[in-house]
Formats: structure tokens, C-alpha cells, sequence
């Protein structure tokens, strides 16, 4: 049995632990696994994985759902105080920092090596060459497009820059923008990103570089000539997929998970492709998204039923439940390939998963100060605060500074 507990219960659950440090000790026959799946369908797709794999392991199963900027701050207060969950989901860049405060069991130490996952996912879950995670599904970006709105424009999906800036200006009149994308001052912003700066040969370890400047003018340009809304420095994922379903824009850089509500919007036609490339060619390179089971340290007991539970969560059973339910992407090949073939309006996703990259694989726990000069830059770019030189200048400055 599952148990879903109310977030105002959590709040205090969790605020008791920190004050009492978890006096009594916890129940044998119940195993406690937190995550930020709030949101539906993840968060049911879960929720049934949980109840099919405590029965197949025989322990009750109390799942904390928190939301998802909360997660990292109430874990790291709960490792202080030692009240960690028995598995602990975590967003696959949270994990390095968290790895880092020792709270975390190295996977193979419990039998699980993460055998059968791709190679780069498996790196995404890799902290100073440790194995601390493994993932049941993941994610990337990509474009999608109203069909409609090309057809009445008699453009094609864009493949290249060139063709983007050229296909968001014919799409865009009165009634809508040719394309949206998040550069939100936040993670989401940093990650939408990645997928403008990498495949222009940019590092994230310098910011500053003239192949990143040119990546963020692409920003710039799209939003000063008018075919993106300047409030996308307010828009997170969702909301972008909001604008792209009310038909206020015709293009829309998203995730997998959106393809619910896009399916659900009467009279939505809708397609998706790569994510346009500098040049003819290039290859896409997105940064890799998706969560992490990882297993706390508490006892040695409560570590081997805990892995059980990982190794039922990670099964290619429970990946392909995830995934068909959740619209994310299996983490195993195998599981991916037979997947495809039922999921045709997700296959640009699955095609691009094992050409995502790690977004902390070069810089480790430094990814969350080098994501806030990104995100600060872009802001200040899309805002003519500064030109895109100026903003990427200064951020590669302030790392410079900090480290």
C-alpha cells in the first residue's frame, strides 16, 4: 500500500524530525521515498510503481511528495539531523552536491551497478566516479510546432538557425509569436539554454567564449525582432507550453512531459523536431533531465531493503510503466527500442536521449553557481541591460572570482 501524504503533514513531519532528530526509531516494515513529483501524471505513475514494487519486496511504502524547489533544501536539513528517507529521488544535477555531503550509499557497494543503462545516463548519475544514482526514465528537449500555423505560413520545421530565425518571423503576426523558449531566472531558463550554447562548440566552463555569445545573440535576436515574446524571461516550461497551446505562439522549445496537455487541447495538430542546429549538420547536443533513485545512509537493514526497492523501480518493467504513463524515456536501450515504435509522436525524444549530456559531468558541484551566471546573463541580455559579450563577460568573471 501507498501512502500519499499531504504536503502540509510533510511540512511538519519533516520540521519534527529536524527537532527531535528522529528519537524513535523507524518502522522495519516501512520504507519512506520523497521526491518532487506534485505534479500529475508523474506523480500517479509513481504512486502505482511504489505499490506494485513494496508488495513484490513485502514493505509498506510511505511516499513524500514535495515540491520540486523544496526538495534539496528539506533533504540536506534532514541529512543533518540523520532522518533521511529510506530512497531519496533527485533531480540528476542535484546530485554531485548532495553526493558530496557523504549522505549518499555508492550504488555498487549495495549490488547495483547500473547495468544495461545508457552510457551517458549512468554518467549523469556518477559523482567523482562513483555510482550514487540510477534513473527509471529520463528526458531532453525539443521543438515543437503547430502544424497548422506553419501550413497557413508554408513553412517547414526549422533545421538550422538560419531556418529558425527565418521560420519565427514568417510565423509571427498580430495573433502570436513564431517561438517561445524558457529563460527563466532559474534552473529551467539554464537548461533550455544548454541546448543553444553546446551545439555551437561553447563550454559551460566558459561562459565567456565568442561561440557562447553568439548562442545567447541568437536569443537576443529572436526576442528585439519580435518573434519572442520578451516576457520569456518570466516563463518557465510550463508556461511556455501554455502560450503554445493557446495558440499565441507557433513554435515552442519543450520537454517530452508536455505531450499530455498537448494531446488533450481540442484541435491542437502538433508535431515535434531537433532542436535547430548552428549549421547544416551539426549534431543536437540537450542536456540530459530526469531524476535519480538514490539510497541514504541509515542502516544496514534498512540500505538492503532499500536497494531492493531501487532495483524493482529501475526494472525494465517499471521504466516502461514510467515512461508510457509519464511521457519521459526509458533509461535502457533495450527498453527504449521496443518503447518507440508505440510513442510516435515522441520519437525525436527518444532518438536524441543517447546524445543528451550530463549537465555536472565537467563541473561537478560547481553546475549550480555556473546555472545562476547563466541564467543572470541570459536575463540580462533579453532585457538590454547589456549585449550578450557584456552578460557573458561578466558571469564568467564572477565564476572567475568564486573560484
Amino acid at each position: 500500500m501507498v501512502e500519499h501524504v499531504p504536503r502540509k503533514a510533510l511540512v511538519v513531519s519533516l520540521c519534527a524530525a529536524v527537532l527531535t532528530g528522529c528519537a524513535s526509531a523507524p518502522d522495519p516494515g516501512v520504507l519512506t521515498v520523497m521526491d518532487y513529483h506534485t505534479d500529475e501524471p508523474m506523480h500517479s505513475a509513481m504512486e502505482t510503481q511504489l505499490a506494485r514494487c513494496g508488495e513484490e519486496i513485502g514493505k509498506r511504502i510511505e511516499h513524500r511528495s514535495v515540491v520540486n524547489d523544496q526538495l534539496v533544501p528539506k533533504a540536506l536539513r534532514m541529512a543533518s539531523s540523520r532522518s533521511l528517507p529510506d530512497v531519496l529521488m533527485l533531480d540528476n544535477p542535484d546530485l554531485p552536491q548532495f553526493a558530496a555531503t557523504q549522505a549518499l550509499n555508492p550504488l555498487p557497494e549495495l549490488g547495483i551497478t547500473g547495468e544495461g543503462i545508457y552510457p551517458n545516463v549512468l554518467a549523469a548519475s556518477t559523482y567523482d566516479g562513483t555510482l550514487y544514482g540510477i534513473p527509471p526514465t529520463v528526458n531532453t528537449l525539443a521543438l515543437y510546432y503547430n502544424a497548422d500555423l506553419l501550413e497557413q505560413a508554408g513553412v517547414e520545421p526549422p533545421r538550422t538557425w538560419e531556418e529558425l530565425r527565418a521560420t519565427a518571423a514568417a510565423l509571427t503576426d498580430e495573433q502570436q509569436y513564431g517561438i517561445a523558449f524558457s529563460a527563466l531566472a532559474g534552473l529551467e531558463g539554464a537548461y533550455q539554454f544548454l541546448s543553444f550554447l553546446w551545439p555551437n562548440g561553447a563550454d559551460e566552463r566558459r561562459l565567456d567564449s565568442p561561440e557562447a555569445v553568439e548562442a545567447l545573440q541568437l536569443w537576443v535576436d529572436l526576442v528585439e525582432t519580435g518573434s519572442a515574446s520578451r516576457a520569456v524571461v518570466n516563463w518557465g516550461q510550463s508556461e511556455v507550453r501554455d502560450q503554445f497551446t493557446a495558440g499565441r505562439v507557433a513554435m515552442m522549445v519543450n520537454g517530452s512531459w508536455q505531450a499530455p496537455t498537448l494531446r488533450e487541447t481540442p484541435g491542437l495538430r502538433w508535431g515535434v523536431v531537433p532542436i535547430p542546429v548552428p549549421h547544416p549538420g551539426a549534431p543536437p547536443a540537450t542536456a540530459l533531465g530526469g531524476e535519480v533513485l538514490t539510497i541514504p545512509k541509515t542502516t544496514p537493514q534498512r540500505q538492503r531493503a532499500a536497494a531492493d526497492l531501487v532495483r524493482c523501480l529501475s526494472s525494465p518493467e517499471a521504466q516502461a510503466a514510467v515512461a508510457l504513463a509519464a511521457d519521459r524515456v526509458p533509461a535502457s536501450p533495450v527498453v527504449a527500442e521496443r518503447l518507440r515504435e508505440q510513442v510516435p509522436d515522441l520519437r525525436i525524444f527518444y532518438d536524441t536521449v543517447p546524445d543528451a549530456r550530463s549537465r555536472t559531468a565537467k563541473l561537478g558541484t560547481r553546475w549550480p553557481q555556473t546555472a545562476q551566471a547563466m541564467w543572470t546573463a541570459v536575463q540580462s541580455a533579453l532585457t538590454g541591460t547589456a549585449t550578450a559579450r557584456q552578460a557573458l563577460e561578466r558571469a564568467q568573471r564572477q565564476l572567475d572570482a568564486d573560484s
